[in-house]
């Protein structure tokens, strides 16, 4: 088979474009699939976006919904632009397949590909599909999802395909010492993870700050990310005076190697965590995110507590730091890790499933 031209849209946050870069990258190493375009709104100064790895076209951008009526009839205006631009690009790029990671910045370039007759491939990460993914769905040849529940939504077009992870997040890619020195941690100790995100680390960092002195009795030692440079200085000093030892960040661009070094993790349950505890193996505590859209966070959560059996599940409201001890510590225990963890690998290693980037080179033109 040629080389493949692979046309890939996404939002603009880090949920949707870093599996939309591994699947890039995965694409460019394959001998069969090497010339990848992202087309997307403000990608030149987006933090989450390699602009200088990928080549890029930018379209202008804008919510298509809105509550207020003035909005709704400029953002309709503004997607008949969008519609322009993006039927330009498509014609100048001449795609074999297109790519869509969900958000309103995928509509128009979407909706050009499909006039044009080039297949469409939308990826849902969640559990609970995003508007855009819901909208674009009668236009897409196969919709590959995450978690095997969202198939419900699209029924004969779904395939489970998993979430690209990017270059060096698997389980081999580093030993767990080099992990902990990076971390300037020990090998003799547990190690526990924990982190939030940039939106919904607030909760978690104040729950934890009040369940040191069990983390002390454990005898863990902590990497902690924190979502704000003023917040990691409070806990580092929290850390220290409960003789704690710990690596506090604001945020952490190698998740890598904090998945490396962690045996277990207390954190949110976005799609990318779940898929990456997954990978490296981690058991963990979930506390969905309560403001998520649809509540998906909770569904994503049942995945692993229901389908992988690797972990619990808390939700914030009503969450004290007591009962978020109490779980760490039977977290801990050694039967009920090694059962997670076993879990885990039985997970991983059930029949092989395709991937999003095998998906992608196997569908071309009518």
């Amino acid at each position: 088979m040629g080389s493949k031209r692979v046309l890939i849209t996404a939002g603009g946050t880090g949920g949707h474009l870093y599996p939309a870069q591994a699947l890039a990258q995965e694409l460019i190493n394959q001998e069969s699939s090497s010339d990848v375009l992202f087309v997307a709104g403000g990608l030149k100064k987006n933090p989450y976006f390699d602009h200088e790895r990928f080549p890029f076209q930018e379209i202008s951008s804008s919510p298509l919904l809105s509550r207020n009526p003035l909005n709704c009839f400029k953002g309709m205006k503004n997607l008949i632009k969008r519609l322009t631009q993006s039927v330009s690009i498509v014609k100048s790029y001449r795609p074999d397949v297109i790519v869509g990671f969900g958000s309103y910045y995928t509509v128009p370039i979407l909706i050009a590909a499909r006039s044009m007759r080039v297949p469409i491939i939308l990826h849902e990460a969640n559990s609970i599909p995003g508007r855009a993914n819901k909208w674009l769905a009668p236009l897409a040849t196969h919709v590959g999802i995450h978690f095997p529940s969202t198939s419900s939504f699209f029924k004969s077009k779904a395939i489970e395909v998993g979430l690209p992870l990017r270059e060096g997040y698997n389980l081999n890619a580093m030993s767990k010492k080099e992990a902990l020195a990076h971390y300037g941690l020990s090998p003799d100790r547990k190690t526990l993870l924990v982190c939030g995100g940039s939106q919904g680390a607030q909760a978690i960092n104040d729950l934890i700050g009040k369940c040191l002195p069990i983390l002390r009795e454990l005898s863990l030692q902590i990497i902690h990310f924190t979502g704000s440079a003023e917040k990691a200085a409070e806990l580092t000093a929290l850390y220290a005076a409960q003789h704690i030892p710990a690596n506090v960040k604001a945020f952490e661009s190698q998740m890598n190697f904090a998945w490396c070094a962690a045996d277990a993790f207390v954190g949110r349950s976005g799609a990318s965590t779940i898929a990456e505890s997954l990978e490296f193996e981690v058991p963990g505590i979930l506390i969905p995110y309560p403001y998520a859209t649809d509540q998906h966070q909770e569904k994503n959560a049942d995945f692993l507590i229901e389908n992988v059996k690797s972990g619990w599940k808390l939700l914030e409201s009503g969450l004290t730091s007591e009962l978020l001890g109490k779980t760490i510590e039977q977290l801990f225990n050694e039967k009920q890790e090694l059962d997670f963890k076993k879990n885990l690998r039985a997970y991983k290693q059930r029949k092989q499933r395709l991937t999003l980037c095998q998906l992608v080179i196997n569908t071309g033109k009518d």
